[in-house]
């Protein structure tokens, strides 16, 4: 019977590490390298492929005992659900973030027009012509530098 999650195949406190596999169905590469990239600054990883699994290797910088040990493959496995739900977010909505980039650059660039971006017609968003548009016009006196006043003389 083929296992379809993630299980722990080593764990031994006397070196602080712990092994995990993985069906390589469950989750992409990319999932995985984001969730070990989490897991640096505490443990040493290296990834491996024994098909049909991939194998996690975690070495913690410091002594952990077995509790934390178990705990830390809970925790990389809470990491890879995390990293697959970013995954899925970011494939369902590349369409929509790709033409919210594309119209502001051609925004900031004046060029909105020509861009062809997600229906923004008309004038560009700075006109650089008139001092009272964009980052020019300071009604509220915030672009001041902020110096102490003088009081008196010295």
């Amino acid at each position: 019977m083929a296992m379809t999650r993630s299980q722990i195949e080593t764990l031994d406190p006397a070196t602080s590490s712990l092994t995990l596999s993985l069906d390589i169905g469950l989750y992409p590469r990319d999932v995985l390298y984001a969730a070990a990239y989490v897991f640096l600054d505490r443990a040493y990883v290296l990834l491996d492929r024994q098909d049909p699994r991939f194998v996690v290797h975690l070495r913690a910088k410091r002594p952990l005992d077995e509790a934390t040990l178990q705990a830390m493959a809970g925790e990389f496995e809470n990491e890879l659900l995390a990293q697959a739900l970013r995954h899925q977010v970011v494939d369902a909505n590349q369409r929509i973030i790709e033409d919210v980039v594309a119209v502001a650059i051609a925004g900031a660039a004046g060029d909105v027009e020509e861009s062809g971006g997600a229906g923004l017609e008309g004038a560009p968003l700075i006109d650089p012509a008139d001092p009272e548009d964009g980052f020019v016009a300071d009604p509220q006196g915030i672009a001041r530098p902020w110096e102490p006043e003088k009081q008196g003389s010295e």
